[in-house]
């Protein structure tokens, strides 16, 4: 029988938090397996680690607490308090200097808290119109410019008029330069990046910048210094597993096979719940796309707005003659609709067959980019794109998840973007996960043969997509992400979308987690090995 489960509250803090040191140090090899560390969750790691008092005499936690203390420097190297705590593991000459100039350009201590405690309650106007009076004050200010860069960044903006009126003293002013390159690099103002990074010195970057600039150089059609720059940022932190894997694109060009379409038998399934206007522009996108001689299914899961006759008029002029509507008078959920639509005889007649959820915009070539991945991995049961959230500039929604904690009492999946959303380019390579995401993923037939149900104890949704990619690794298949497709998922709407929840949508989501347990408890040593080592 299973253990009683330890209830964990979703967030990285939290989990890291009912975990031993041997388990953090563990679960850290994972995330860095997934994504590069960025400062948000490397501080995550750090509080966590600095809480427990064995930390001293365990040799794995402290490699990984001074790990995580020099990625948090580079991402913020005119930070006082994490200065300080880098000079207090590795002490040194430099630190301790740059630490005492920002302590002279200090901004009173009531004022700076205040501000703080504002952007600590996402009340970022009110903390940023104080940081606009510390910096009118005190023009080298540090602290005023790094907090109003970062809402800036936050909003997805060059920075604003106050960057003209912030006197940096000269000792600091290459940590800023460095700064601002990552700003505008990691946006996608490579005009105003590359500006800068002309005036660079290239000498003592570390790998966060040398990760950024590899990409702008890339965007410059610079193929063969973006692969430079990339080995000197590995070389300086070997443990970057996502840069061994952009690496390898960069060394080959990503070619899609168009004859598939034409060659291999093609099933597109969707299914939809009242989102007329949503399914529409996902179907006139779908038109848009390179898909040979696919067949189309629509599922209506029981609608009662007008999808049924606009899927009508989309498959009288879009689609005449290859697109299937099958209209059902009650809602049965996600994974019954997936099971419905898995079941149709199309489905074993067919070499592939295609999921796009109702909501999403497609590239030309998708279809072709995914099955030639398929095509290329014979022992590969599904293979699923980087999905992004609409507008610009373009923000992660979701990449890959792999199991991040398994234990007898607790089994937690790992974050699905790195906590720094926006797309860099780094992500765009080929690589084996645990899961990819559902709303645009292509399927081998032979795999959905071999796993032919969603749970339905996942109903009405969430997490049946993510039980059924593990159910396919758990039976030898391989789940293969490939970030050289893209798809604009509308499910979530930009940095500032809170989906309003109610206590039934809740318990749903909370008793999903139980189930999740319950139902790989029994594969616990088998989940274990597809975690990152």
């Amino acid at each position: 029988m299973p253990s009683p489960l330890a209830w964990v509250t979703p967030g990285l803090h939290q989990e890291l938090a009912h975990l031993t040191l041997d388990e953090v140090c563990a679960h850290l090899a994972n995330y860095s397996g997934n994504f590069t560390l960025d400062d948000v969750a490397a501080i995550a790691y750090i509080n966590r680690l600095f809480s427990d008092e064995n930390i001293s005499t365990h040799a794995g936690a402290k490699s990984a607490l001074l790990q995580c203390t020099a990625v948090t420097a580079q991402f913020a190297p005119l930070d006082e308090s994490v200065l300080q705590l880098l000079d207090h593991i590795t002490p040194s000459d430099e630190l301790k200097k740059r630490i005492s100039l920002l302590k002279r350009i200090a901004p009173p201590q009531d004022l700076r808290q205040r501000a703080q405690n504002h952007f600590s309650i996402s009340n970022n106007a009110q903390g940023e119109r104080l940081a606009l009076q510390i910096l009118k004050e005190l023009p080298a200010c540090i602290w005023a410019a790094v907090a109003l860069l970062r809402g800036d960044y936050d909003e997805g903006r060059m920075p604003g008029g106050w960057l003209a009126s912030f006197k940096c003293i000269p000792p600091l002013e290459p940590f800023w330069q460095q700064i601002l390159f990552n700003h505008y690099a990691a946006l996608g103002f490579r005009e105003q990046a590359m500006e800068i990074w002309e005036k660079m010195d290239k000498n003592s970057l570390g790998s966060h910048t040398l990760n950024l600039a590899a990409e702008a150089m890339y965007a410059e059609g610079d193929r063969g210094t973006a692969s430079s720059l990339y080995m000197r940022s590995l070389k300086k932190d070997p443990r970057q597993i996502p840069v061994r894997y952009r690496l390898e694109a960069l060394s080959e060009s990503f070619v899609p096979d168009r004859q598939l379409l034409e060659s291999r038998k093609i099933n597109i399934y969707l299914y939809s719940w009242n989102k007329a206007d949503f399914l529409e522009k996902t179907l006139r996108s779908l038109a848009g796309t390179n898909i040979g001689n696919a067949r189309i299914t629509v599922l209506l899961n029981g609608c009662t707005d007008d999808s049924l006759e606009r899927v009508t008029g989309i498959r009288d002029t879009l689609f005449p003659g290859r697109l299937e509507i099958i209209s059902l008078p009650v809602n049965v959920g996600a994974p019954a609709a997936r099971n419905w639509l898995v079941a149709l005889p199309g489905t074993r007649e067919a070499d592939y067959t295609a999921f796009l959820d109702d909501d999403v915009d497609v590239e030309e070539n998708w279809l072709a980019s995914l099955m030639t991945v398929l095509e290329a991995h014979p022992k590969a049961g599904v293979a699923g794109c980087k999905i992004v959230n609409p507008g610009t500039p373009r923000r992660y929604q979701y990449l890959y998840r792999t199991p991040s904690v398994v234990r007898d009492d607790l089994i937690r999946i790992s974050l699905d973007t790195p906590p720094m959303k926006h797309d860099t380019g780094l992500y765009d390579f080929i690589r084996p996960t645990a899961n990819v995401m559902g709303c645009c993923h292509v399927f081998r037939r032979q795999a959905l043969l071999d796993c032919p149900t969603f749970d339905l104890r996942f109903s009405p949704s969430q997490m049946d997509d993510v039980a059924h990619d593990f159910d396919l690794a758990l039976k030898g298949y391989e789940i293969l992400y490939c970030g050289h497709v893209t798809c604009v998922h509308h499910q979530n709407t930009g940095k500032n979308f809170i989906q309003a929840q109610s206590m039934n949508q809740l318990g749903n989501i909370l008793g999903n987690d139980v189930k999740f347990f319950h139902k790989f408890w029994d594969e616990r040593e088998k989940l274990r090995q597809l975690m990152n080592k």
